[in-house]
C-alpha cells in the first residue's frame, strides 16, 4: 500500500511540475510579444463595396489573410514589418461571393506608417494612402 501512495504522490508531483514549466513557457512568449510592438503597420480598410471583402497582404508570391471587412464598414488591421519583405506589402482584396479582386500596387511602408485603402463600388476605383 506505502508503495502505492509513493507512486502517486511522484505522480502528481511530476504533473506538477509539468504544469509549472508550461505555464511559465507560455507567459515568457507573451511578454514578447508585447514589448515587440515598435515595428507595426496598421493597415485601415474602408469598404463601400457592396459585398463582405477578405483582405490580403501578398508576401514572395504567397497571400498572408489579414482578415475581413463587412460591407458598407472599416476595419483596422496590424502587421509587423518583420513579416514583410523588404519593408514592402501588397494589398489583395477579394469580395465573397465574386471573382473580381482588386490589388494596390507595390507599397513601402515603415513602423509606425498607417495604409489606409478605401474600397469603392466600383473596385477599379479603388485608391490607397500612407499617413
Amino acid at each position: 500500500m506505502r508503495r502505492f501512495v509513493n507512486r502517486r504522490l511522484f505522480s502528481i508531483t511530476r504533473l506538477g511540475l509539468s504544469l509549472m514549466l508550461a505555464t511559465s513557457a507560455c507567459a515568457s512568449l507573451r511578454r514578447g510579444d508585447v514589448l515587440d510592438d515598435t515595428d507595426i503597420v496598421t493597415v485601415n480598410v474602408i469598404n463601400h463595396h457592396q459585398l463582405n471583402v477578405t483582405v490580403f497582404n501578398i508576401a514572395s508570391g504567397r497571400r498572408d489573410r489579414l482578415g475581413e471587412v463587412t460591407a458598407a464598414a472599416s476595419s483596422s488591421f496590424k502587421v509587423h514589418l518583420r513579416r514583410l519583405a523588404n519593408r514592402e506589402m501588397q494589398l489583395l482584396a477579394d469580395p465573397v461571393g465574386s471573382s473580381r479582386t482588386t490589388r494596390t500596387e507595390l507599397l513601402r511602408v515603415d513602423a509606425g506608417d498607417t495604409v489606409s485603402w478605401i474600397l469603392e463600388t466600383d473596385l477599379a476605383r479603388s485608391h490607397v494612402e500612407i499617413h
